[in-house]
């Protein structure tokens, strides 16, 4: 199968090695490319997350791909929302991935109001062919896992925005008192912050709820350019690999 993928690092890194390991031929496309040389595409991922404009872009340059389909990373915005971009919604599938991906098996599915049954039986059978599990959820920004490690994330940094530890005691906290994979800072850096923002912000204008405002330090920290394990430096420094 020829897959066309595009979005953020590290997202697209990890999702080219696994469907590459399945076999398929995998495109990455760059939103600076000319749209002439869009090539052609039994399926297409977006993973686009901080850059709503580039991830509708995206959307909207699959409609010269008709046939295609659809998998958006259904993190910053409802499924319904990106699927109202194209002139072929009911092609579009929501699905959830949380890196690193070496880590679990497992991906969340989430159809959109315009989605085709046939649209969502194809996504299941192309996940389970790449060796992972998929689990239908209802849409909405975040869906099950990001929208629960996200509002962890800001809490863990509005703690350490207010000096109630320090990033290292935040995490060793939650990792051998709570038993979790990954200290929620550290989890934030291997994510990207920019990841974690938009996640945040999308339930904040989904719900215009205060629980989902995101921390003025995980802000700051975006601007800055400070997004994790990707730059070399986040909540902790990274030795480049």
């Amino acid at each position: 199968m020829n897959v066309l993928l595009s979005g953020d690092p590290p997202f697209t890194h990890e999702l080219a090695a696994l469907f590459q390991g399945a076999g398929h031929q995998v495109t990455l496309w760059d939103l600076g490319n000319d749209p002439g040389q869009l090539p052609a595409a039994d399926l297409a991922v977006d993973v686009h997350h901080r850059d709503r404009a580039a991830k509708r872009r995206f959307v909207q340059l699959l409609d010269q791909l008709p046939e295609a389909l659809l998998l958006t990373s259904a993190l910053p915005v409802s499924v319904t929302e990106a699927a109202s971009w194209s002139q072929a919604p009911d092609r579009v599938v929501g699905f959830g991935v949380v890196p690193p991906l070496g880590e679990t098996g497992l991906v969340e599915l989430a159809p959109g109001l315009q989605t085709a049954p046939q649209a969502l039986e194809e996504a299941q059978a192309f996940w389970r062919g790449v060796g992972y599990q998929p689990v239908q959820v209802q849409e909405g920004p975040g869906l099950v896992r990001m929208r629960v490690i996200a509002c962890l994330v800001n809490e863990a940094a509005s703690a350490l925005l207010e000096g109630v530890a320090t990033a290292q005691d935040l995490d060793t906290a939650m990792r051998l008192g709570a038993n979790y994979p990954h200290g929620p800072l550290a989890w934030a850096d291997q994510l990207g912050l920019e990841t974690v923002l938009a996640v945040l912000e999308g339930l904040q204008a989904e719900w215009g709820e205060d629980r989902y405002r995101p921390s003025p330090l995980l802000r700051r920290m975006v601007l800055a350019g400070k997004l994790g394990k990707q730059t070399g430096e986040g909540f902790f420094v990274w030795e480049e690999q």
